[in-house]
């Protein structure tokens, strides 16, 4: 009872976090209204993985992978408006481009939107069965284990490395003025909860009394899971020292010219 308690807590603690992860760039891009040093590729990987994990949240036959799905779909919505402002206050962004990417950026909120209608027919088996995913009569196709397996060691590493092409920008151009401090600051302690929640998984599914087959699925996706935060643990840490070590040089130089 106590491990699942701290296993629900983390698991919260981890989906709070991913839904506030495009919060402070897009303040900073409606307060500043100018967007500088964005490597694209990097906002995009972040974007699709985001959709994966969408995709996993609803299609794997998980009883809590609900809020993995609500977590990632409110951070999808957010994030659409932030990678849109990325582009609207680039001055070096050609109004096609603009457009292009506005196009892309709402074919993919309506594909969030469909899979939000299949939450539904879920959530609606739910009150029903009681189940998400009940055995008999279940509406919606779900994932094999394998399958689920696969996407669940490949997906975090979309979402754990995608802005790994942002920080070699920054290290080429000696600039890491494109990103918002706080947003690699958010993805830390998300990745921090995410590992404590795996971490207990792990140890649950070692239980004597679980199911064998079962745990050894459940402790290989976590394990693979562990690996990605960890390694995104450092990069966002190396990340948001350099923005802070850039952002305080660059007071200090606006400070000197203040005064002069």
């Amino acid at each position: 009872m106590i491990l699942d308690i701290f296993i629900q807590i983390f698991g919260a603690a981890g989906a709070i976090f991913t839904i506030s992860l495009g919060i402070p760039q897009l303040i900073r891009l409606l307060k500043n209204k100018k967007a500088e040093n964005i490597n694209y590729y990097s906002f995009w990987i972040f974007f699709v993985g985001i959709v994966i994990w969408i995709i996993y949240g609803v299609f794997t036959p998980n009883e809590d992978g609900w809020y993995v799905f609500l977590a990632n779909l409110i951070c999808g919505i957010i994030f659409s408006f932030t990678i849109y402002y990325t582009y609207a206050y680039n001055k070096e962004i050609t109004k096609k481009q603009l457009r292009i990417a506005t196009i892309f950026i709402v074919l993919i909120d309506l594909l969030i939107a469909a899979f939000l209608a299949v939450f539904i027919v879920l959530v609606i088996q739910k009150i029903q069965t009681k189940m998400f995913y009940p055995k008999e009569n279940n509406k919606i196709a779900t994932f094999s284990k394998n399958a689920s397996i696969i996407i669940g060691l490949i997906t975090p590493a979309l979402t754990a490395l995608a802005f790994l092409p942002q920080l070699i920008k920054g290290f080429m151009t000696k600039n890491f003025h494109g990103l918002s401090p706080w947003m690699p600051f958010l993805f830390i302690l998300n990745c921090l909860s995410w590992m404590l929640f795996f971490t207990l998984v792990v140890i649950k599914a070692k239980n004597p009394k679980a199911d064998l087959e079962e745990s050894k699925s459940i402790i290989n996706a976590a394990i693979g899971a562990l690996i990605w935060q960890s390694l995104a643990v450092i990069l966002y840490t190396v990340q948001f020292a350099f923005i802070m070590v850039h952002e305080k040089k660059l007071k200090k130089e606006q400070f000197i010219i203040k005064e002069a």
